[in-house]
C-alpha cells in the first residue's frame, strides 16, 4: 500500500473516530488505549534514509498546517481562527505542550509518537492509519528540525506512582479539596467548566487566547483522558499554554489520584 493511500485512511479514520469523541460521560466513554500507541516492533533505525523517508511523509501528510519548514504557518493557518489557541505548532523552536516529562523538557519520542497516533481532538486527525514505521519516520524528521534542541541525554519521564486509586466518594471528596487548594478553580470554574474568572485573560505563549478546558467534557481533552493521561498532565502542565505543572503535588501520590478522580466525576452520571 502506498504513503498517499495510508494517509487517505488516517483521515478517514480520524473522520470515524469524531462520533466516539464527542461530548460523552467518563461512564460511556470510548477507550482511548485501544488506539495502537507504542508498537516498538515498528520502529526503524535513526539514520539519514530514515528521516529523508519522514521529510517525504511530512510532505505529504503534515505541510499543510506546519508549513514547509515546520515554522507552523502552512497555508491551512490562515482559515483557523487568528485570535485564539492553538495555531499549528511551530517544530523548530518553543516549548511542547504533551510530554510526559517534567515542564521545561523537551518530549520523548514516545511523546511525539502518541501525538502523531491520537491526533488532537478538534485540531489535529489522528495517523493511527499509517505504519508504525512510518509514524516513528516522521518522529525522527519532526526531530531533526529542530537538532540543536534534541541533543545530549534523553528527558526522563515523570513516573506514574501506583496504580490509580478507586473512585469513591471519599476519594472525590479529598481530590475536591486538592481542586480549591490547586486554586484549579481560578481557570476551569468552580464545576469544571472552563468558566473560572481568570478564563478570560489566559493566553499561550504567543499571546493568543486559549480558553481552559471544559472539565465536564472529558472527550475533548488534548492531553488524553485516561487516569494515566490526567495524572501525567496535572505534574507536567501544558509547556507554551496556559496550564502550569502542580508540583506541590509531585511528592504525594495519593493527592494526584484524588485530584485525578474529582476531575473525572465531574463527567460521570
Amino acid at each position: 500500500m502506498n504513503i498517499k493511500r495510508r494517509i487517505a485512511q488516517s483521515l478517514a479514520i480520524a473522520t470515524l473516530l469524531v462520533p466516539l469523541y464527542g461530548p460523552q460521560s467518563f461512564a460511556e466513554e470510548a477507550p482511548r488505549m485501544a488506539i495502537e500507541i507504542s508498537p516498538y516492533s515498528g520502529r526503524p533505525l535513526v539514520d539519514a534514509e530514515t528521516i529523508a523517508d519522514g521529510r517525504r511523509i511530512y510532505k505529504l501528510a503534515c505541510i499543510d498546517c506546519h508549513g514547509k519548514e515546520g515554522k507552523g504557518n502552512g497555508p491551512v493557518t490562515y482559515f483557523l481562527s487568528r485570535d485564539t489557541a492553538p495555531h499549528p505548532r511551530d517544530f523548530t523552536l518553543g516549548p511542547y505542550k504533551f510530554r510526559s516529562t517534567e515542564s521545561g523538557e523537551l518530549p520523548l519520542d514516545e511523546d511525539l509518537f502518541r501525538t502523531i497516533t491520537r491526533g488532537i481532538v478538534g485540531f489535529m486527525p489522528a495517523f493511527v492509519g499509517l505504519d508504525p514505521a512510518d509514524r516513528w519516520k516522521l518522529v525522527y524528521y519532526i526531530k531533526s528540525l529542530a537538532p540543536e534542541d534534541f541533543t545530549g541525554d534523553p528527558p526522563q519521564p515523570i513516573k506514574v506512582v501506583g496504580t490509580p486509586i478507586p473512585m469513591t466518594s471519599i476519594s472525590v471528596q479529598r481530590g475536591h479539596v486538592k481542586y480549591q487548594e490547586g486554586g484549579c478553580w481560578e481557570c476551569h470554574g468552580g464545576g469544571g467548566k472552563g468558566d473560572g474568572e481568570k478564563a478570560p485573560e489566559l493566553t499561550d505563549d504567543n499571546g493568543l487566547l486559549l480558553p481552559p478546558a471544559d472539565l465536564t467534557m472529558p472527550s475533548s481533552f488534548k492531553a488524553g483522558s485516561t487516569p494515566d493521561d490526567l495524572y501525567r498532565t496535572i505534574l507536567s502542565g501544558l509547556d507554551g499554554g496556559a496550564m502550569p505543572a502542580h508540583e506541590r503535588f509531585k511528592d504525594n501520590e495519593t493527592d494526584v489520584w484524588d485530584l485525578v478522580n474529582y476531575i473525572r466525576s465531574l463527567s460521570t452520571n
